[in-house]
């Protein structure tokens, strides 16, 4: 049976029920094809993954057992560095402690001296006993101050034998440098100390370097940095006894640890030990990171296998959908067009791909039927209710005119009465009077306008005027209306001087008022402001008027409904106020009509900013 009808003169209303249902859940069902395909896609790749992820961790183990061992061997050889490096200094500065101790002669100071210097001890001085006719201390190189007598004190009762009796300091900051203070007490127990720069152990510590991170840290007896991977703990003699792996190596353990480093903000794996001699904690940490991105390396080739693999097999799913969703989605095209309003398609006289698509062709032709035959009516009522539509804009626009003319003359005598003073109830009276007709011819004007627009019957009248004189004139309009509200009316840009162009200055006026009218209306208290100007844009002259207030405001998902007809938004703080609502209705059908736009931006409880946007030329 094959469709025959009239292609649709127009597009049939918007179905509702189940295709309304259909069309709500397009977005998200994906087709049949594509389903298939993508679950044997998936199923692919999660046992990939899985194996992916069993791999990884298998190499990552292995990756860690072997970095471990291999951080704790360097570990333990700068330790062995270090070692050999104090003990020299430590021989090298008592003997030449006892030397010059016992022969001052210039020769003895220049020639010990220069051998200290060699192994980075920079100035060494005899300190005199406790006896207070001592001389001052006496200086072999630079003259540094002296340390604090704390340590002084540390350095004479120092229990460190395994120096030969040289006691080595905390790191200290002394002047500009940082030093360790070396301190070997004479048998006549004069004190001579020496002052040993860290630079012999930057050096160490800075050759000790691999990945990006990755880098060796040392630190003295009591836990502050001397050579550390950053410069700013480094300098700062950080301390860093608070770190899991630093408290062991000041108890002398010596081991691997695990932990996370707050100055390189990330979790690290080093092999910790310490120096005999002096108690130095020495690390060799690296970000576990480093060890992950390398184990990824490894597996990037199997990664790909796995990828190449998903694809080849997807590509085959794809393949079989596709032949079992030919059916259905030739009956979804032919759905489609329906929904259109296309009824001429031609459906086959049997279906024979599946006893389930046989009975939808079947029940897709009955459809076809009963919406022909409805066709005619439906389009007969769309017509018969454009034709009302129109009846009901025409009387209103007839109405408003017709009752604008009593109305004016209820309002005039109104007027005149109310001028007469001889009576007080009288005036009382016709206050009430008076106020109610400037409310009705106010509601009449609202509807010509409103009849105006939805007929497309606004007519413009370009003039040249001046537009500064016209927002001056709205200025004095609506900032009394503003104060009688109790409200504070602000003005900015245009109005201070002369500016001639060419437009419809009652229309202009019509749109700010309107605008200005709804801001007044739904601001309680704090002020209205009223900003214009005029801008270059798109090679167009444009007058830009924005006006802001601080009232009620309006919800951001309802802002699309202010400029719809008889549309307050419904909210405990908006029925209070009464209105047609078609006051910014109008106004942007008048912004249409020049061929500008009307903006609007707000926020419940802070305020609205309305800008309106006119074309214009300058005379």
């Amino acid at each position: 049976m094959s469709a025959h009808a009239n292609t649709p003169e127009h597009t049939l209303p918007e179905l509702s029920g189940s295709a309304a249902k259909q069309t709500r859940i397009k977005g998200w069902v994906w087709p049949l094809q594509q389903q298939i395909a993508l679950m044997v896609l998936a199923a692919i790749l999660v046992f990939a993954l899985v194996i992916q992820l069993w791999n990884y961790r298998t190499f990552m183990n292995t990756e860690i057992e072997r970095t471990q061992e291999k951080h704790l061997v360097i570990a333990q050889n700068v330790s062995l560095s270090l070692s050999r490096y104090v003990t020299d200094v430590a021989r090298v500065f008592a003997h030449a402690a006892i030397e010059v101790g016992n022969n001052n002669s210039e020769a003895t100071r220049v020639a010990h001296m220069s051998l200290l210097e060699s192994l980075n001890v920079e100035s060494m001085a005899l300190l005199p006993t406790f006896a207070a006719d001592q001389p001052p201390p006496n200086w072999l190189g630079k003259n540094l101050p002296l340390p604090e007598q704390t340590v002084l004190d540390d350095l004479r009762a120092g229990t460190n034998a395994t120096l030969g009796g040289v006691q080595i300091s905390g790191l200290q900051r002394i002047g500009d440098g940082k030093h360790f203070i070396l301190g070997y007490e004479l048998p006549d127990q004069r004190l001579v100390i020496g002052y040993m720069r860290t630079d012999y152990i930057k050096a160490v510590q800075r050759a000790i370097a691999f990945g990006e991170f990755g880098h060796s840290a040392i630190f003295d007896q009591f836990g502050r940095a001397i050579a550390h991977p950053s410069p700013k703990v480094e300098e700062n003699m950080v301390d860093a006894s608070g770190i899991s792996a630093v408290r062991r190596m000041l108890n002398r353990e010596t081991g691997v640890e695990m932990f996370f480093s707050p100055p390189m903000q990330m979790d690290m794996i080093a092999g910790i030990t310490f120096v005999p001699e002096t108690g130095w904690p020495v690390m060799v940490p690296q970000p576990i990171y480093e060890l992950s991105e390398a184990v990824n390396g490894s597996l990037s080739k199997s990664y790909l296998l796995a990828v190449v693999v998903a694809a080849l097999l997807g590509a085959a799913g794809w393949a079989m959908s596709r032949r079992l969703a030919r059916p259905v989605r030739h009956f979804t095209e032919i759905s489609s067009k329906i929904s259109d309003g296309d009824y001429t398609i031609t459906l086959p006289d049997e279906e024979r791909s599946s006893t389930e698509m046989w009975q939808l062709n079947e029940a897709l032709k009955t459809m076809i039927r009963h919406v022909r035959s409805s066709d005619k009516k439906l389009r007969e009522a769309l017509r018969l209710e454009e034709e009302e539509n129109k009846r009901k804009s025409d009387f209103l626009v007839i109405a408003g005119h017709e009752l604008r003319t009593p109305l004016s003359g209820v309002v005039g005598m109104l007027t005149i009465c109310r001028e007469q003073t001889d009576d007080a109830d009288r005036d009382r009276y016709l206050d009430v009077a008076w106020s109610s007709a400037k409310e009705l011819n106010a509601l009449v004007d609202h509807m010509v306008d409103f009849a105006e627009g939805t007929t497309g019957s606004i007519r413009l009248d370009p003039v040249t005027f001046d537009i500064e004189a016209r927002i001056r004139e709205i200025e004095a309009l609506y900032g009394n209306l503003a104060q009688t509200a109790g409200l504070e009316f602000r003005r900015a840009g245009l109005g201070d001087g002369s500016t001639q162009i060419v437009s419809d200055p009652a229309r202009i006026s019509q749109m700010i008022s309107k605008v200005l009218e709804n801001a007044i209306k739904f601001t309680k208290e704090g002020s209205i402001t009223l900003h214009s100007e005029i801008l270059q844009q798109d090679d167009r002259k444009w007058l830009k008027v924005k006006i802001s207030d601080t009232g009620i405001g309006i919800d951001e998902t309802q802002l699309e409904r202010i400029f719809m007809p008889f549309e307050q938004v419904e909210s405990s703080f908006t029925r209070s106020y009464r209105g047609m609502g078609i006051g910014l209705s109008v106004a942007q059908a008048i912004a249409t009509k020049f061929g500008g736009h009307i903006t609007c931006a707000s926020k419940v409880h802070e305020g609205t900013r309305f800008e309106i946007w006119t074309p214009i030329e300058l005379a």
